[in-house]
């Protein structure tokens, strides 16, 4: 499965929208599918929607299997900073719950 944020908009902020792609992109993990993020087109992502997204996976998959199931491709350095933050943010709060 491949996620074209590009077809949804150049920025991404919403927390409503980044549910709405974990719901999909959980569904595609437990059929065993491989996923693919392209962000091409995509020029920045909230906090808000990278935590709902992406950080919130971390309460269904390890971060282990996740790294093996999905990769990123066409991102930038905000991109890439803001998915890593929120999900060691992620990650630490699901250590300390």
């Amino acid at each position: 499965m491949e996620i074209k944020f590009g077809h949804i908009g150049n920025s991404l902020g919403t927390r409503v929208l980044g549910k709405k792609l974990r719901l999909e992109i959980e569904q595609s993990l437990k059929s065993e599918q491989f996923v693919t993020f392209n962000f091409e087109g995509v020029k920045l992502i909230s906090h808000s929607f990278a935590d709902e997204c992406f950080a919130k996976l971390l309460e269904v998959v390890e971060l282990e299997e996740l790294k093996r199931k999905s990769t990123f491709i066409n991102t930038n350095d905000i991109i890439k900073k803001t998915v890593a933050f929120t999900i060691k943010e992620r990650a630490m709060k699901l250590v300390s719950a």
